[in-house]
């Protein structure tokens, strides 16, 4: 894995559920191509749907929060 994408995105979860079906389908897709992500840690919203979609596909990740 040499290519890495960042993905910082919504966390809410109140969105319209399309946009969770885009951000796994954005997640599976990465991992096809052979990508891992770097995303902000967030479990919920569309943050979390493209992470869980890596990390079930197989992919490799990481997760980067801002400092203080």
């Amino acid at each position: 894995m040499s290519k890495l994408l960042c993905v910082y995105c919504a966390s809410s979860d109140r969105l319209d559920p399309k946009y969770y079906a885009a951000a796994a389908e954005l997640g599976s897709e990465l991992v096809r191509r052979g990508w891992g992500l770097v995303y902000g840690g967030g479990k919920t919203g569309m943050m979390g749907a493209v992470a869980r979609a890596v990390k079930q596909a197989g992919g490799g990740w990481s997760w980067s929060f801002p400092s203080s």
